[in-house]
């Protein structure tokens, strides 16, 4: 097996072309998609709370950590794909722009820096 047909070399060739793989999701990952949503979409009120309290009580920034296990590493990928494909200057802001998006609050986000 020659390193382009490794799947992981393939994802890191993807990632440094920034191209963006566009597919049909299975019925599996539909249905977790949807448990996904609905869990969030039931938390969401306490998430908004959380975050507006914070953002008030410290007058500015705060730090939001995440850790995923080595299952997640899709999660990093997309992440990845997604700030490469929109310009993004790494996770921190892709981070940024989804929270932005789930509390409907304005977030300025930082375009990638030239080298």
């Amino acid at each position: 097996m020659s390193d382009t047909d490794r799947p992981e070399q393939r994802a890191l060739e993807q990632h440094a072309l920034g191209k963006r793989i566009v597919r049909e999701a299975t019925p599996a990952e539909r249905e977790r998609h949807a448990a996904i949503r609905a869990t969030v979409g039931g938390e969401l009120p306490e998430i908004v709370a959380w975050a507006r309290e914070q953002s008030a009580r410290v007058g500015g920034q705060t730090a939001v950590g995440t850790v995923f296990t080595s299952n997640e590493i899709t999660v990093l990928d997309a992440i990845d794909a997604y700030a490469a494909s929109h310009n993004l200057p790494g996770r921190s802001a892709v981070v940024r722009e989804a929270l932005a998006r789930l509390l409907d609050i304005r977030v300025e986000v930082e375009p990638k820096r030239s080298a």
